[in-house]
């Protein structure tokens, strides 16, 4: 029963990574702005991580017990390959940055993008001299070394997502009335699937089929921001296709806004 309920979880989170992707890789056709492509990107390496980091390490425990592998072993192994997958969150971070910088038109320092490409290459080996060295007395290995490590990951998505909000925030003035209430609510949902996230992943770490619908709302967390993009685009983006229309996109905005063929 156990392994049915994660067998449709996994398939509900594929089909939302699959449509989210699709749908931000829409935008990108629809209104070519580099937000919508830092955008894009910030879910492709966002729903990577989670695949690789989150599902990776349910398939590592199953795979290790098959061959009677010990406990110690799983939890280490478990729970250090979501550190693996931290280059992927640092890219999705970036590209978080990035998103900020391009809806105002600023550029990014590239000193700045590479400090982060540095920052991953430095947290693995980091965690893992901490593990073998200063845990002499495996106080790390079960529980304490999961919630470290997501502890870790939580603090550092924090740090970017207040850069996020305060670029964002601090910039605001520079547009108009209609276009903040956009931007306010857009930044509303993204904190709030980063809270959801926060709220939701050390509760992965509990038995039985909790840590799958963790998992679901982890995956959850990301598509609100998402529909609220889709709809409501057109109110800051000017769509590529507004200057030099085709017919049939023509008969979607007749139909859209009730335009009979007199009018």
């Amino acid at each position: 029963m156990l392994s049915l309920i994660f067998i449709i979880v996994f398939v509900f989170c594929l089909a939302i990574a699959v449509a989210g992707i699709l749908i931000s890789h829409q935008f990108i056709s629809t209104y070519n702005t580099e937000f919508h492509k830092n955008y894009f990107y910030y879910l492709v390496t966002f729903y990577a991580f989670a695949f690789y980091g989150i599902w990776g390490q349910i398939l590592v425990r199953v795979v290790l017990a098959t061959v009677t592998t010990s406990v110690e072993i799983i939890e280490v192994m478990a729970s250090f390959l979501p550190v693996l997958g931290v280059p992927f969150l640092f890219i999705s971070w970036i590209m978080l940055i990035k998103m900020a910088h391009s809806l105002f038109d600023l550029k990014v320092k590239s000193s700045w993008i590479i400090l982060n490409f540095i920052l991953p290459a430095m947290l693995i080996p980091l965690v893992w001299i901490i593990f073998t060295y200063f845990d002499q007395d495996n106080q790390l290995v079960g529980g304490s070394l999961k919630y470290f490590v997501v502890g870790v990951l939580l603090s550092i998505e924090l740090i970017y997502f207040l850069v996020f909000m305060i670029i964002m925030l601090y910039n605001l003035r520079r547009k108009p009335v209609d276009q903040k209430i956009f931007i306010y609510r857009f930044l509303f949902l993204m904190v709030m699937g980063m809270v959801l996230r926060g709220v939701v992943l050390p509760l992965s770490f509990i038995n039985l089929w909790i840590p799958a619908l963790v998992i679901l709302f982890y995956f959850i967390s990301n598509l609100l921001p998402l529909l609220y993009l889709k709809i409501n685009s057109e109110q800051i983006f000017k769509p590529v296709h507004a200057d030099n229309p085709s017919d049939s996109k023509m008969e979607l905005v007749f139909k859209k806004h009730k335009i009979s063929k007199r009018e």
